[in-house]
């Protein structure tokens, strides 16, 4: 009776690292044939002398091409090197590899940006690629595989969210003016929270928007005036209530009607549809603009009556 001859564990993965790092070959030849192209491109007369959008519009098609392109040329070089099945291992890598480049924003908070990390992962896509077209495997570990493929997109934008998150606490931390807020009426949100000034000769300033949570993204002037601005800064020399009320400029004196005062701290002024609330509280003044209608007057009231000094993740939703 014969026997078989079992394969040595040892040669086995031996055979499947020579795989994947054939196919990691290709990967990178094809990560430098298409920086090459893409330079070219760049460099082209065509598209330094393109009308319209000019060079931008041969990128967006060309950024769209590359991938089948990559297709293309990594099909051929992976059949010459005896990677089988070659079209399939070339269509995953190139979709991988697509996709993690394309999709994962938490590249842009590792070192060194995506400059780097981006031919890094396009390469290991075929050497993964290549393990997962391997003959003799168990289903379940690619099963994992394509799993967290899958998993990693929230995962990713949960992660950049928090960087975000934790990048702006920072920020406003070291903000050098105080962090009033207000008492956020029901219906509405912040966004835009930002700070300015960090140079010795601008006036420091923190800034913000309160915006309806039924604006779709405030993308038409119609929604931006139903946004209300908000800006902090030092009290200046030129803000003397009720009798001027210009504040947070450098320009003294600022022709401006008296304001009117409507509670303690708390200041009123109008020109038109244009309404602003000034709010001093310390050393530090907030004004709050906006245009009645469509915003409410007892809405801006409101806030200005309740700004407080807050946390930066008051701000944030840390």
């Amino acid at each position: 009776m014969g026997t078989a001859l079992v394969e040595p564990t040892a040669v086995k993965r031996s055979r499947h690292v020579n795989r994947a790092a054939r196919a990691a070959g290709v990967g990178l030849a094809s990560v430098a044939v298409s920086a090459l192209a893409t330079w070219l491109l760049l460099d082209s007369n065509a598209c330094r002398n393109a009308p319209d959008y000019g060079c931008l519009g041969f990128l967006i098609v060309w950024s769209h091409l590359l991938p089948f392109l990559n297709f293309l040329l990594t099909w051929p070089a992976l059949r010459l090197l005896g990677i089988r099945p070659a079209w399939l291992t070339a269509l995953i890598g190139t979709g991988i590899g697509w996709y993690l480049v394309r999709n994962v924003e938490a590249l842009q908070w590792l070192p060194g940006g995506t400059r780097y990390v981006q031919p890094v992962l396009y390469v290991a896509a075929f050497a993964l690629a290549a393990w997962i077209t391997q003959s003799r495997r168990p289903l379940w570990p690619r099963a994992a595989v394509a799993l967290a493929l899958v998993l990693l997109m929230p995962l990713d934008s949960l992660a950049t969210a928090q960087h975000v998150r934790s990048r702006q606490d920072g920020e406003l931390a070291g903000a050098r003016v105080p962090l009033l807020g207000p008492r956020m009426p029901a219906g509405y949100h912040l966004n835009g929270v930002g700070t300015n000034g960090s140079a010795a000769e601008v006036e420091a300033t923190f800034f913000y928007r309160i915006s309806p949570d039924s604006l779709s993204g405030a993308d038409t002037m119609d929604e931006l005036r139903q946004e209300i601005q908000v800006t902090v800064g030092p009290v200046q020399p030129g803000f003397t209530p009720p009798s001027h009320c210009a504040a947070l400029t450098s320009v003294y004196p600022v022709p401006s009607p008296a304001c009117t005062p409507v509670a303690p701290g708390v200041w009123r002024w109008s020109k038109y549809e244009y309404v602003k609330y000034f709010t001093r509280v310390g050393d530090a003044v907030a004004v709050i603009q906006a245009r009645t209608p469509p915003v409410s007057d007892t809405v801006l009231r409101n806030l200005a009556g309740s700004m407080r000094v807050r946390t930066p993740s008051y701000f944030t939703g840390g």
